[in-house]
């Protein structure tokens, strides 16, 4: 059953890619990644079969367009969503996005135990250009800075378990403020 439907995604992309080829090269990559997810899902994300099933494909104009998304598709699949933002086109140099992309950046070079060498292990599968980005972003001037932030909130914060207990100051604070107010009251009064 699932042969058949495999076949039938090789005859369906053919047509569906050539139309969409008029339209310009952005949409027909977009309609391409679909497309490859799709063939992901039938083969149980299997390279192999998957890349054979795209050398069926008659149009060579298609299968340049499968064979370019081929990489980034696969990526998208086997990453966790949390990271997805660093396979996605971004300008790093709009604010915003800078932001959310250094997070997820640090949320993985944490998840890495701040080795860049793991990083590189763990992003292997990702295309060329977006693996440069992201280990060329490590060093970054902007990224360091967040990264600092993080690693001071980190240590200031550190005896609190709670994110939502981050306030100006914590319950172990109030608590050394108030022992401290109350021993210079009692050594006073005497």
């Amino acid at each position: 059953m699932n042969g058949e439907k495999v076949r039938r995604w090789a005859k369906s992309v053919d047509g569906s890619l050539t139309a969409s080829l008029i339209l310009g090269r952005a949409s027909a990559r977009a309609i391409a990644k679909v497309h490859l997810m799709e063939l992901f899902k039938l083969v149980d994300s299997d390279q192999d079969v998957a890349l054979a099933e795209i050398a069926t494909v008659k149009s060579f104009a298609s299968r340049r367009l499968l064979m370019e998304c081929f990489r980034l598709t696969l990526s998208l699949i086997d990453t966790d969503p949390k990271y997805h933002i660093l396979l996605e086109k971004v300008d790093l140099n709009e604010k915003a996005t800078a932001i959310i992309y250094d997070q997820a950046l640090s949320t993985l070079l944490k998840e890495c135990g701040g080795k860049k060498d793991t990083i590189s292990a763990k992003v292997m599968h990702y295309p060329i250009i977006k693996r440069r980005v992201l280990l060329e972003r490590l060093e970054h001037p902007d990224f360091r800075k967040l990264r600092r932030v993080q690693l001071n909130q980190n240590i200031f914060y550190g005896l609190s378990k709670n994110q939502s207990e981050h306030s100006p100051l914590t319950w172990w604070q109030w608590v050394i403020i108030i022992l401290a107010i109350s021993s210079f009251i009692v050594t006073f009064m005497e």
